[in-house]
């Protein structure tokens, strides 16, 4: 019975393997199966691609606006940043949503924005009110929605240049006032180009503020 295998090498993705290695990988699966030849990278899981000789930008422009339109917010004003300077979130905020759906559409479609590291930690606190969330909630969500559509085209850019591997961290003390937890950031970059980072509450409460700092380091340090 014939069958149809679809086949993703790393290889493909890896703007640094040379064309010729490529070509003969897609020439040796040809042989045996049915192999359609899709040319270069430019969309792939909702990621949109650009290269040249020097550098890759990759962005999630076309998700983000396909969002925007499916929560109806492709018209709202563009705001500088994810949330407000003022007050905390917390579970006890405003009255519950009669229907939480949308919210909970929200706040998943935004975990998929996976070349958006500056919105890791609004998403992450989002994501904390997903069993009962509120309007006050639903109101940062679609804060985050406004930030996104300002910023079409951020994404992560990948050029040549350094091989050094360093890393950056940093936390709040007791900042959820649910439960005084604090939470983690760490981002790691290979030469100038980013290439893991968190944004995530620690599991234990910290005593300290030197506590809490100390956890930070020694997530960011594990992930190095």
């Amino acid at each position: 019975m014939p069958a149809t295998i679809q086949a993703l090498e790393d290889a493909s993705l890896d703007s640094t393997t040379p064309i010729t290695i490529v070509s003969a990988l897609l020439h040796q699966l040809s042989n045996e199966f049915a192999v359609k030849d899709l040319g270069a990278l430019s969309y792939f899981l909702g990621i949109q691609v650009q290269r040249n000789s020097e550098s890759l930008h990759m962005h999630q422009g076309k998700y983000i606006l396909d969002l925007l339109h499916d929560t109806n917010m492709v018209g709202a004003k563009p705001v500088a940043t994810t949330c407000t300077s003022g007050g905390k979130l917390s579970k006890h905020t405003g009255d519950p949503l009669l229907g939480p759906s949308v919210y909970r559409h929200i706040a998943g479609a935004l975990q998929y924005c996976t070349t958006r590291p500056d919105i890791a930690y609004s998403v992450n606190l989002l994501c904390q009110f997903l069993h009962c969330p509120t309007y006050v909630h639903l109101t940062a969500a679609k804060r985050v929605l406004r930030y996104l559509k300002g910023t079409l085209d951020f994404g992560l850019h990948y050029s040549k240049g350094s091989l050094a591997l360093h890393g950056f961290c940093d936390s709040d003390w007791a900042g959820s006032p649910d439960d005084h937890k604090s939470t983690t950031r760490y981002c790691i970059f290979v030469g100038p180009c980013l290439i893991s980072w968190t944004a995530k509450k620690q599991p234990v409460i910290a005593r300290s503020s030197m506590e809490t700092e100390y956890r930070s380091m020694a997530l960011a340090i594990i992930e190095l």
